[in-house]
């Protein structure tokens, strides 16, 4: 009995806790460690969240070319050639417009076989085939069809926010009041819930604008003046039927997609509503919609900070652009391989590439 009382004696002297120097000290050393390792866990996330974004739309491009691979030519968005309104229901020959676009052609090829069924199931859809548009009142499953949400179509970086303001159904260029070529887009109102894409077809550099008025339209590029409806065509235009052999500056150094979100930034004003300000997801683009987008106003959003009133754009509508980090843009060439684009990149060059007929001598694995 002595001996057992001894030991249980001898083992309560030797507990003791932590003094509170000692305490504070373990905190301190964990502090520095968690603060050492979240950029390298965020830099992992985003590393991730960019692989899914590269591999999404690489996926958009092969879509593409299977389509091209069945159809032998590039799908075209269907839309009226009467540039004296672009949301005209009906062109010159009184033939009704679908104002619907590539993405939404593309569908069977990106496992989405059920919403393009039901896009179609009474909608006409053919690059020369003409009915009402998919938002009229008689579209009903198409319009129903352009609810859905196809996760290949979102960026992860971007994230699940929805855009406050509206949803683009079409991006172009046009003759403005002014008497100059102009970018502009219609769009859907938020509430009315239409899927959203973050990668956008090439257009070209102002896309088609002149084929209904009979004007031939130039524009200056390295002091050299080139037919808009011509030399700056890109992949996707207005019922168009590229095929591979009239990309004749190569399928390899030709834009074919690129990520565009829409508007997304801090404080910023909404071209539609000046007189306040908004902060995250502004605009975004509908797939169901043109699904285009020209290249003219470039990467570079420096101009557009100038119009920010304080606040911060990191992308914009009429736009290429992301939110991934290091500055960059990932595009999907013509050929079917995705490289990154710096947001730097001089425009006159950023805009050749967007062509496919321009026979700029640039290459995109120089930039």
């Amino acid at each position: 009995m002595p001996l057992a009382s001894t030991s249980a004696v001898s083992i309560r002297r030797n507990l003791r806790g932590f003094t509170l120097v000692e305490l504070l000290v373990v905190i301190a050393i964990i502090g520095v460690l968690v603060a050492l390792l979240l950029p390298a866990v965020q830099a992992a996330r985003e590393a991730a969240r960019r692989s899914s974004c590269t591999s999404n739309i690489r996926q958009t491009g092969f879509a593409a070319l299977n389509y091209e691979s069945a159809n032998k030519r590039f799908p075209g968005h269907l839309s009226s050639f009467n540039y004296a309104n672009q949301n005209a229901s009906q062109d010159s020959q009184l033939r009704p417009q679908q104002h619907t676009g590539v993405i939404t052609f593309l569908l069977p090829y990106m496992e989405a076989q059920s919403v393009y069924s039901m896009f179609s199931a009474n909608t006409k859809l053919g690059v020369d085939a003409y009915d009402e548009a998919f938002y009229s009142l008689s579209s009903t499953t198409a319009w129903e069809a352009a609810h859905a949400q196809l996760s290949t179509l979102l960026c992860p970086s971007v994230g699940s926010e929805l855009p406050q303001r509206s949803r683009i159904n079409k991006v172009y260029g046009k003759l403005g009041d002014s008497g100059f070529l102009e970018i502009t887009s219609w769009g859907f109102l938020p509430e009315q819930n239409v899927g959203i894409t973050h990668y956008l077809g090439s257009s070209g550099v102002w896309g088609q604008v002149g084929p209904a008025t009979g004007q031939k339209y130039t524009y200056q590029m390295n002091g050299v003046s080139r037919p808009v409806d011509d030399d700056l065509i890109g992949i996707f235009g207005i019922r168009s039927k590229i095929r591979p052999g009239q990309i004749i500056d190569g399928l390899s150094q030709t834009l074919m997609f690129g990520e565009a979100p829409g508007t997304i930034g801090s404080s910023i004003p909404d071209d539609e509503d000046t007189s306040g300000s908004y902060s995250g997801f502004v605009q975004a683009y509908a797939w169901a919609g043109w699904g285009t987008m020209p290249t003219k106003n470039g990467l570079d959003l420096a101009f557009e900070q100038t119009l920010a009133k304080g606040g911060v754009y990191f992308t914009k509508r009429w736009y290429y652009g992301s939110v991934h980090s290091g500055d960059v843009v990932l595009f999907c060439f013509a050929d079917g391989s995705v490289r990154p684009l710096s947001k730097s990149i001089e425009t006159t060059l950023f805009q050749s590439l967007s062509t496919i007929r321009g026979e700029e001598s640039v290459s995109a694995d120089a930039l």
